[in-house]
């Protein structure tokens, strides 16, 4: 049962009308001429639910012989229907007319969503009901609801490891700055050790939700997955079973898609995980590397755009399988069907995020006892940029300090002040501000003296690109280092002209990005916060 009869519902919606008031009878002729034309599924049935008649595209849409089918009821034709159709019937004799969904077994296409539009006495003890298929529409209505609930979950995600991440970089910021303080033989090193490791384990938390929300910060670089994959057969064969055998299919030729090399080995990893976890008894894990052309792939409505030919990549396993309620929610964060303690939910929901960061799409097929296919779609690059013959030499950084002045940025005000606190360690000279317009001010103030800004991306009033284009566009040769954990819709931290560190991050990554960004020649160009 779907739904509860809809009384004073239009009878015929837009199919044939006969023009006849609720419990009047119709002409005859008339009627046959409407029925046996219609090219929308009918059905007429008696009292009983006997059908009487079918229409040719009723049969079709049943699996009907065309004809007289008084031998057939209409709780033959409706999946599920001993649980509420005497009531309902009773119900729609009463009334008249109704609109009411069934499942039924269509002819060769499976379980099909009927929706069946009834009117009550269109001749002496017949009944008329107008049949619309309307699996596809539902199935479409489905996709953008759990789209619009998987947003609003990443959204809810994102800013919560946002918060986390400011935390976390204080956490170990200052954790780093007492360690640096103790010797190796201090009876205090090894519980703040203990500190900094559970510390560095929330923040991989964090990213896992910052990738199933989209908004993590990505470094995308052209790779061809043939050679990721395998690249990966050795790692994965470590991580599996004995019992459970490992193997590949890779395209016949390169497989090149845009993205973040690290995140795709992390969903490639993610799936295989699960798919070990889905072999209690051991079996067969395979993965498939595949480009095709748009005609063979069902891309999402909600997708930007449709390029001409896909890279396709598939995790499959025959173990357990999931139910239909299961796979409703397997890319939910959180969401776990594993024992307490054997995992967080956070794998699935952080390849969803990747891959859709990524401007691919995801989906599984999956059945109980049949194992799981996890399918994903990324655009192909056609023609792959050209590998550089020579690149010069990267200079030798190390974290060392200096004498600079750099100008910081940052809302958070425990943030500020550790970052304050190790850069002014390392002997910079640190002009501090909470807001952009304050930033401006000191600029203003001290405009000749500053070497580098330092700014978180996402602020109130001006994000940090928006600040970091007005202030190079004042003074060209000042040096600019991005740091956020969660970044907006248009930073891009894969420019070469953009130096960004990843929120949280230690004391001793603070200084050396800094150190690197401040001893890089700038070639020029602003700063760019375009994809």
């Amino acid at each position: 049962m779907d739904k509860q009869p809809t009384p004073g519902t239009a009878a015929f919606g837009g199919g044939p009308s006969l023009n006849v008031e609720p419990g009047a009878e119709a002409p005859k002729g008339q009627f046959d001429s409407v029925f046996v034309a219609a090219a929308g599924p009918m059905l007429l049935l008696d009292d009983d639910r006997r059908l009487v008649d079918a229409n040719r595209a009723a049969c079709a849409l049943f699996g009907l012989t065309e004809g007289p089918v008084t031998t057939r009821v209409l709780d033959d034709l409706v999946l599920h229907a001993a649980s509420y159709l005497d009531v309902w019937w009773r119900e729609f004799l009463s009334l008249g007319e109704a609109t009411f969904e069934h499942r039924v077994g269509s002819k060769g296409r499976g379980e099909r969503i009927v929706e069946g539009r009834y009117r009550a006495s269109v001749m002496p003890h017949r009944h008329l009901c107008i049949a619309t298929d309307i699996t596809d529409r539902r199935l479409l209505e489905e996709r953008l609801a759990q789209s619009e609930k998987m947003e609003g979950m990443g959204r809810l995600a994102g800013g919560i490891a946002h918060d986390f991440n400011n935390l976390l970089t204080v956490i170990l910021g200052y954790i780093e700055l007492l360690l640096a303080r103790r010797g190796q033989d201090d009876p205090a090193r090894a519980e703040l050790e203990e500190i900094q490791r559970a510390g560095q384990r929330a923040a991989a938390l964090t990213q896992q939700l910052l990738a199933y929300s989209r908004k993590q910060v990505l470094r995308p670089k052209e790779v061809d997955l043939n050679e990721t994959v395998l690249n990966l057969q050795g790692m994965l064969r470590r991580l599996v079973r004995e019992d459970i055998t490992l193997d590949f299919q890779l395209a016949s030729k390169p497989a090149i898609v845009t993205i973040d090399p690290v995140q795709l080995e992390q969903v490639i990893l993610n799936l295989v995980l699960n798919a070990r976890d889905a072999l209690p008894a051991g079996g067969h894990i395979r993965l498939e590397v595949a480009r095709l052309p748009l005609s063979e792939v069902d891309v999402p409505s909600d997708q930007p755009a449709r390029p001409a030919e896909y890279v396709r990549l598939r995790v499959i396993d025959d173990g357990v399988g999931m139910t239909q309620e299961v796979r409703a929610h397997l890319f939910e964060p959180f969401f776990t069907t594993k024992e307490i303690g054997k995992g967080t939910g956070l794998g699935l929901a952080s390849a969803y995020g990747i891959v859709r960061q990524s401007n691919g799409f995801i989906d599984v097929v999956s059945e109980p006892g049949l194992g799981a296919t996890f399918t994903m779609h990324f655009p192909v690059v056609a023609v792959p940029e050209a590998k550089r013959a020579h690149q010069a030499p990267q200079e030798e950084l190390t974290p060392s300090g200096g004498h600079e002045t750099i100008l910081l940025v940052e809302d958070e005000d425990a943030v500020r002040d550790v970052i304050t606190t190790v850069l002014r360690r390392q002997g910079y000279h640190v002009l501090d501000a909470a807001t952009s317009r304050q930033a401006i001010e000191l600029f203003e103030q001290h405009a000749g003296q500053i070497d580098l800004l330092l700014t978180d991306i996402v602020m109130p009033e001006m994000n940090g690109p928006a600040l970091a284009q007005r202030l190079v566009a004042a003074r060209a040769e000042l040096k600019v280092l991005f740091v956020s954990g969660y970044a907006g819709p248009t930073f891009n931290a894969a420019n070469p002209h953009v130096n960004f560190l990843g929120k949280p991050f230690h004391a001793s990554e603070l200084a050396a990005k800094v150190r690197e960004a401040l001893s890089k020649p700038r070639s020029g160009d602003q700063p760019s916060t375009k994809e």
